[in-house]
């Protein structure tokens, strides 16, 4: 069973990487300047793919094209993963989360998880949500959240993209995502601000942040311990998820 994991930055990716080893690997043409870098292991019987995406409109079409070309041919299973903001109170920090669909809230993409494949996850202690939203920067206020909770009941920035890509390609899909902030919880910076579209730091914006508002730095080293405690909580969901699935010969159903 060939398996393709995405997350949106190596962050929400690095806990799984310290649970089991992962081997890097470049993909496409040597001399070409579009490529990609997988991490690939096995988990059981199951050939394990992981991309990194980036996030929100650091996601381009072109780049979730060409890992249809590298992978949509040979996949049984991908799972749209990282992290997502709850937009309901009864989702709570280090929640796992399987939502019947994900869409945009223009719904111009939108894709509904498989259900055989799904079932499965809840078995295993995922929350059966309906639907995750995903939109197209970082929600920072638990007044945004307040709104957005008549869409769905969590958001993130990148399933929606993905997931509606591999549904026009027929590959079975779910999205498996872990709470890090809570539906009442502002988080402490804008985010939109010191973050590159791939994940990573901008550390002036971040210092500069700091020193207008040191009052936030306590805050911010809560949402930062919180997020790694939901990142672990996914990694180690992710590894006994996909270690009790079926060979790919074997058919999902549902009951």
């Amino acid at each position: 069973m060939r398996i393709l994991v995405t997350f949106a930055v190596e962050a929400e990716f690095a806990p799984w990487r310290k649970l089991r080893r992962f081997q890097q690997m470049r993909l496409g043409a040597r001399n070409s300047s579009e490529y990609a870098h997988v991490w690939e292991t096995l988990i059981g019987d199951a050939s394990v793919s992981v991309y990194l995406t980036g996030i929100g409109r650091g996601l381009s079409i072109d780049a979730v094209q060409f890992r249809e070309a590298l992978f949509i041919s040979k996949v049984d299973l991908a799972i749209s993963s990282g992290l997502a903001g709850a937009l309901k109170e009864e989702l709570r920090p280090g929640d796992l989360i399987a939502p019947v669909k994900v869409r945009t809230l223009r719904n111009d993409a939108n894709a509904d998880s498989d259900p055989g494949f799904r079932e499965r996850a809840i078995e295993r202690g995922a929350r059966p949500i309906e639907t995750l939203i995903t939109v197209n920067r970082i929600v920072s206020t638990a007044e945004e959240k307040a709104r957005l909770s008549f869409f769905g009941e969590a958001v993130d920035m990148e399933s929606a993209i993905i997931m509606s890509q591999l549904a026009a390609a027929t590959v079975p899909a779910l999205a498996i995502r872990a709470v890090s902030d809570a539906a009442d919880e502002d988080l402490p910076i804008d985010f939109d601000r010191c973050l590159t579209p791939q994940g990573a730091i901008r550390p002036l914006n971040l210092i500069n942040t700091i020193v207008r508002r040191p009052g936030r730095l306590p805050n911010l080293v809560r949402f930062g311990r919180q997020s790694n405690q939901a990142a672990q909580r996914l990694a180690s969901f992710l590894d006994d998820f996909i270690a009790t699935l079926p060979v790919a010969s074997e058919k999902v159903v549902t009951v």
